[in-house]
């Protein structure tokens, strides 16, 4: 295989699928995504109003080397968040899973690791991923808890990595899993899952 071709499809899973996102999502991400505490750790504050909202589909839709999906709640049909596959590398089988949030009603529950455990199948079952990479702004302790938690590596800090909202100079710790990790790290997921 010379490189892996991400294009946009529909991921099904337990109560939760993935869906290209779209404008038609506008109106759920919204009503989900303006919670500020949510958002401490993201690039960019939540949203203020329906423009901003609408501006943000627009632009993860135009960014490059990125696959954006609105996270929907099955039997309610109900947005509950977004994620993305980022940093798409063909040429090299890897990627990475980031920019994602739920809103508050859908946190700690079992729909995040459901996420994962979709994202990380596709990427190494269907795509032949041979890394799948995470990074975290060094703040947020929950979120690199839970890759730990799930048997993601740690890999380091890069050091003032980015600028992010209120103009603050981020640290962001990297993780991954690899091929070889994945049989693992997909029975921690399914034993998560099925526990929550």
């Amino acid at each position: 295989m010379t490189g892996l071709r991400v294009e946009p499809l529909i991921l099904h899973g337990d109560g939760v699928r993935l869906e290209p996102l779209q404008q038609q999502h506008a109106n759920g991400l919204y009503n989900r995504g303006r919670n500020a505490a949510d958002w401490s750790f993201l690039p960019r504050p939540c949203f203020i109003d329906m423009a901003d909202t609408r501006q943000w589909i627009d632009e993860a839709l135009q960014a490059p080397h990125q696959l954006p999906f609105a996270i929907i709640e099955d039997g309610k049909d109900k947005v509950v968040g977004s994620t993305r596959y980022l940093n798409i590398r063909p040429e090299h089988r890897a990627l990475e899973i980031g920019w994602t949030w739920l809103g508050q009603q859908w946190q700690r529950t079992g729909i995040n690791t459901e996420v994962k455990l979709l994202l990380l199948s596709h990427a190494f079952e269907r795509l032949g991923c041979l890394r799948v990479e995470f990074k975290t702004d060094a703040r947020n302790l929950r979120s690199q808890r839970a890759l730990e938690r799930i048997g993601a590596t740690r890999e380091g800090v890069m050091r003032n990595h980015m600028i992010v909202q209120g103009n603050f100079v981020r640290d962001s710790v990297y993780f991954s899993v690899i091929d070889s990790d994945w049989p693992d790290v997909k029975q921690r997921l399914t034993l998560l899952r099925d526990r929550s």
